[in-house]
């Protein structure tokens, strides 16, 4: 294909190219933005290796150069739990660099929070989780279209779930892995926060859905058989099943037993 004479560049559907500062293929993977993402993070963590720096300017050194990079795909590309586990490994790697400090040393150091004598440091779930929210917020704050998207993708999340409002997703959440729920962006959102424990208010007046108490009457399909479903899952983590066992020994009624 030419315009004017000159010959434009033609691309396997199945090629990498950076459109908009994200890198990706014309069929929707995104795992260039991810390798591009660590491949940055990597130098940034080498380049506090030997610094002369005090502790505190290093790691904040590397938050700017190696953590920026992750912060702005954050919200718009699915991480998925091993992936943001790699993320985290090189991060903590480059805390022990600036504090001069070998591979080998526990890392809970510098995850644990403040309160529990850690340092706290910045990891990429709570960067991912302030993004969404960022974005969630900056859709829509006007009655524009971006509001409009947004809202139904709410509903189409909410449905798909079978829950009634967004603080029902979020109690959802604790019965599923990270993996289960990064199909699109209001389940990765809500269960970024239900790992992090953060209750939203701020969206209360843009949707009934969104707010923080939500009353309609009636009783959701997801939050009927959470007690039941939750309840299963424990019986099952610690190796139950009910192929080999009955209800008593759970101390459970067989109707309860039989909807399980």
């Amino acid at each position: 294909m030419t315009i004017n004479g000159e010959t434009l560049q033609t691309m396997n559907l199945d090629d990498a190219c950076r459109y908009l500062g994200y890198w990706g293929t014309g069929n929707g993977d995104m795992r260039a933005t991810k390798e591009v993402v660590r491949q940055k993070i990597i130098p940034a963590r080498d380049l506090i290796k030997c610094h002369p720096l005090t502790a505190e300017l290093a790691t904040e050194l590397f938050t700017s150069k190696g953590m920026r990079v992750f912060r702005f795909s954050a919200a718009l590309i699915e991480w998925s739990e091993s992936e943001l586990n790699d993320v985290k490994r090189l991060c903590v790697q480059a805390y022990k660099n600036a504090w001069h400090l070998p591979r080998s040393t526990a890392s809970a150091l510098f995850i644990f929070p403040k309160t529990h004598a850690g340092q706290e440091n910045t990891l990429p779930m709570a960067v991912l989780t302030q993004e969404l929210l960022l974005h969630a917020e900056r859709c829509m704050q006007h009655e524009d279209v971006s509001l409009k998207i947004m809202l139904a993708g709410l509903d189409r999340t909410l449905d798909e779930w079978l829950c009634d409002s967004f603080v029902e997703l979020i109690e959802e959440m604790e019965l599923w892995k990270w993996d289960d729920a990064t199909g699109d962006l209001w389940s990765r959102l809500a269960k970024a926060l239900q790992q992090s424990n953060i209750s939203v208010t701020w969206a209360e007046q843009l949707n009934s859905r969104l707010a923080s108490v939500h009353t309609t009457g009636k009783l959701s399909w997801a939050a009927a058989t959470r007690s039941i479903r939750e309840c299963k899952m424990r019986i099952e983590r610690i190796g139950g099943s009910r192929l080999d066992t009955d209800s008593e020994v759970w101390g459970l009624d067989q109707t309860t037993w039989q909807l399980m």
